[in-house]
């Protein structure tokens, strides 16, 4: 036997249902805001990030240019017949090699996070679909079932109602004949013993032994 169901408000049913509709919109929506921060992050990754080191190279190569310049100028110059020994221009231009290797090593990692991340947003991207797919088939069945559902509980609740009435009615019209005849069969009250015996003694006594009394008095002697 299937189990009942426990049912106490029609009304709570009713307002579910715009919540239902009201969280799809708001998981529709949570998941485009996802897919348009993917999208910027792989064209940062892509296209800014890359753009941004290659720029840095292009200036570290300027730099480290200009520090070797600047070293053998000054390693050229001889002051009181000794030549500088360029302490801050050697210092200068190693630091250019450095900010060089660092903005090429930036640059290398650029390209491989750019294709970390687009292997990871293509696994994503198949997930998010699978989410949309399963809200687009899911939540339209979910409302036509809580129509159905609705629908079958107030037909349930109308049925149990006129049922009720029936019931109520007819119970009413089988116990009018049986009052009526109680009322018609009830035997008629009984005095209370004290006014039987008060009708007991204002009866009149037996005359039949007075008068034998009272002939005998009248006879006459012999």
């Amino acid at each position: 036997m299937s189990p009942r169901a426990n049912v106490r408000s029609l009304d709570a049913i009713r307002e579910f249902r715009p919540s239902v509709r009201r969280f799809e919109d708001d998981v529709m929506s949570a998941l485009s805001m996802l897919r348009t921060e993917l999208n910027r992050t792989l064209q940062w990754l892509d296209h800014d990030c890359p753009a941004y080191w290659q720029q840095q190279i292009r200036n570290g190569y300027d730099n480290v240019n200009e520090a070797r310049t600047t070293l053998s100028r000054k390693s050229m110059m001889t002051v009181a017949g000794h030549r500088s020994d360029c302490i801050d221009e050697k210092k200068a231009l190693a630091k250019a090699k450095l900010n060089l290797e660092f903005a090429d090593s930036k640059l290398k990692l650029c390209k491989q996070w750019s294709i970390k991340a687009h292997r990871a947003a293509d696994e994503y991207t198949a997930r998010i679909g699978r989410a949309e797919q399963s809200l687009g088939q899911g939540i339209p069945k979910m409302l036509a079932l809580l129509e159905k559902m609705v629908l079958a509980l107030e037909s349930y609740a109308s049925v149990e109602r006129a049922s009720r009435t029936d019931n109520f009615l007819s119970s009413a019209t089988a116990t009018l004949p049986e009052t009526s005849a109680a009322v018609a069969t009830e035997p008629a009250p009984q005095a209370a013993p004290e006014e039987s015996a008060i009708e007991e003694s204002a009866r009149p006594q037996a005359v039949e032994p007075a008068n034998d009394a009272l002939r005998n008095e009248t006879r006459p002697e012999p």
